[in-house]
């Protein structure tokens, strides 16, 4: 069964794929278009509950499609809960 967070990230990197062809546009405008399309897709209670995952994780999957690496021991430190 799919949970929310699930959820959430597949409408994250499915809205990603389409802002792609937004060639006019910088990434932070395509990051905001996401961001306001999933707050009009997932409602305004569930987006505020996950506002912060939500720009966080965009920010992560353009990094790791951008080739940087993944330092696990940062993540670490600043979310400190593993």
């Amino acid at each position: 069964m799919e949970s929310e967070q699930d959820k959430i990230i597949e409408t994250i990197l499915t809205l990603m794929e389409q802002v792609e062809c937004f060639v006019n546009k910088s990434g932070i405008e395509k990051k905001a278009y996401v961001m306001t399309a999933v707050k009009v897709l997932i409602g305004e209670e569930i987006y505020e509950r996950y506002k912060y995952f939500i720009g966080e994780f965009i920010d992560f999957a353009v990094g790791m499609s951008k080739g940087r690496k993944l330092n696990l021991n940062n993540i670490k430190k600043k979310y400190c809960c593993f």
